[in-house]
């Protein structure tokens, strides 16, 4: 029987991806996971039943993948954008952990997928809302999941990686005091939205506001100039090392594909991967 792979994405950095993934190991019969993150080119290191693993940059490597691979499914986890680019990280505690340019890329990605049957949309906040719910639907959208307990008591027997415990900032019930804490940064927001562009359409979309009216908070807010831990932009370099690695994903999934011919044929007509635009 073929291992059952999950692989967790996202909107860009600080979405949660790494708490979805400490819930799914500690409270679903999950055989095979790694420590933190690994990408979705990797292969188990063990037998198993059921793979998971997450690396939120997948997203742009996903749409292929879904086409070729019928043993995976998607876990896609979305955040406002504002609660994102306001996070930082116990990496790096006196800088803004990532910018709006995530957001903008990725999640133009992600609304392509929405409708595939093996791609699931989670928002942060209501996995933090309403935990049990949220397992609760996942137990129903991937049958072979089998639930141990509740995630809402996830961090009473969870044994997380130093890594995963930085990112999470130590081990703790599930707590939804991140939620609105842009608020608490308003220059911040307007700084990004100034180099970025808006965001309010998709603030709609997703539900978290209902019209343009949320932008009359930042009237008076003074601009500012503030510095990220990862670059404002995609640079030349980083879109190169992503087009490199679109073309060795394109290879190992022809490679590791059983029906060659059909999976060629489609492949060389259609195949491509999205890169981001550069600045």
């Amino acid at each position: 029987m073929a291992i059952k792979r999950i692989h967790i994405v996202g909107s860009g950095p600080r979405t949660g991806t790494t708490l979805l993934a400490e819930l799914m190991k500690t409270c679903f019969d999950i055989d095979i996971y790694t420590s933190h993150e690994n990408r979705l080119y990797k292969s188990p290191l063990k037998n198993g039943s059921v793979f998971l693993t997450k690396a939120p940059q997948d997203i742009l490597l996903v749409e292929q993948a879904l086409k070729m691979w019928k043993d995976l499914t998607i876990l896609y986890m979305i955040r406002d954008p504002r609660d994102t680019i306001v996070s930082k990280h116990k990496k790096d505690p006196d800088r803004y952990w990532a910018s709006l340019r995530y957001w903008k890329t990725y999640s133009e990605v992600g609304k392509k997928l929405m409708q595939h049957p093996r791609f699931i949309t989670i928002r942060y906040e209501d996995l933090v809302h309403k935990p049990d719910e949220i397992q609760d639907l996942l137990e129903e959208k991937i049958p072979y999941l089998k639930k141990t307990k509740n995630f809402s008591n996830f961090h009473e027997e969870s044994d997380i990686s130093n890594e995963s415990e930085l990112a999470l900032g130590g081990v703790r019930e599930i707590s939804t005091n991140s939620i609105g804490n842009w608020k608490n940064h308003l220059p911040r927001i307007k700084e990004q939205i100034r180099k970025h562009g808006s965001i309010t359409k998709d603030l709609i979309e997703y539900k978290y506001e209902e019209n343009d009216k949320w932008e009359e908070i930042l009237n008076d807010v003074e601009d500012a100039e503030f510095e990220s831990h990862y670059p404002e932009y995609f640079t030349k370099e980083e879109i190169r090392k992503r087009r490199r690695m679109n073309k060795f994903m394109f290879r190992w999934t022809i490679a590791r594909h059983k029906d060659f011919p059909l999976a060629v044929k489609e492949f060389f007509i259609k195949y491509h991967f999205y890169t981001p635009k550069d600045k």
